[in-house]
């Protein structure tokens, strides 16, 4: 089973962090989903708490690992949302039928390949970066300047994180045994067309310097049951750039009616 914390009370809604994160990064959205959700959130294989997979950790693989631990905590088809990594294996939760509702925020798996290459070149200079730093994290972290230089490719408000936050997720990308293995085995990844019984929401930041804004409208194309929402003046990692409408997004596209 994976790793996971659960808070809240409500239908059931499980989530995926992205490359890099763990299952803490929810901090920001947390008392705004619990309110209305028991919030599961669970570390991805080779992060935070997590072993990683044996074997090549493709996108498949990781929404099995993730269905599992749905299916040991005792939960029939959980709503889930996630971001990136997370976010794809989201999208491949809903294409399976496993979950009532997905939300699925800047989702890999529908890149171009030029595209791919340029996410794997930039998360790969970002992995060097963090592991560069060292034990430096929490005080280059500090100043807002060298926030604002160090989120610049995570967040379109580098300088709204938290320097705790913003060091520990150096620390993760640095040290979590996932980081490389899953970046290898799901950057460039395609998700194909399919038909879903499950409500699919995608929301793309519309300043992802990572995951362009374009690659959303290829999940419609894709995935014509799926309803794409713009998430104005956000980052890759929106969690932190606009918490309210992040957490807005997720409750809207996991209710049930």
């Amino acid at each position: 089973m994976l790793a996971h914390d659960q808070v809240g009370s409500g239908p059931p809604l499980v989530l995926l962090h992205f490359l890099g994160g763990h299952r803490q990064v929810w901090r920001p959205v947390l008392p705004r989903l619990s309110a209305e959700r028991t919030v599961i959130a669970v570390d991805l294989p080779g992060f935070g708490d997590s072993r990683p997979l044996p074997g090549s950790p493709t996108l498949p693989r990781l929404a099995e690992a993730v269905r599992q631990t749905i299916e040991e905590l005792g939960i029939e088809r959980p709503a889930v949302a996630g971001i990136a990594v997370g976010g794809g294996i989201a999208v491949e939760l809903a294409l399976s039928q496993a979950v009532s509702a997905a939300v699925a925020i800047n989702p890999i798996g529908f890149a171009s390949r030029a595209e791919a290459a340029f996410a794997k070149a930039s998360m790969r200079a970002t992995h060097a970066a963090c592991r560069a730093l060292g034990g430096q994290a929490d005080f280059l972290a500090s100043p807002k300047p060298l926030r604002a230089a160090l989120g610049a490719q995570m967040f379109a408000k580098p300088w709204d994180v938290p320097a705790e936050d913003l060091a520990g997720l150096a620390r993760s990308v640095a040290q979590s045994p996932g980081t490389v293995p899953v970046m290898r085995a799901t950057f460039g990844a395609e998700i194909a067309g399919g038909a879903s019984a499950a409500p699919l929401t995608v929301a793309w930041g519309q300043r992802d310097a990572l995951l362009l804004p374009r690659q959303g409208r290829r999940v419609i194309e894709r995935l014509p049951f799926a309803r794409l929402v713009p998430l104005p003046g956000c980052g890759h990692v929106p969690l932190w750039d606009d918490p309210n409408r992040v957490a807005d997004v997720m409750l809207e596209g996991t209710r049930i009616p």
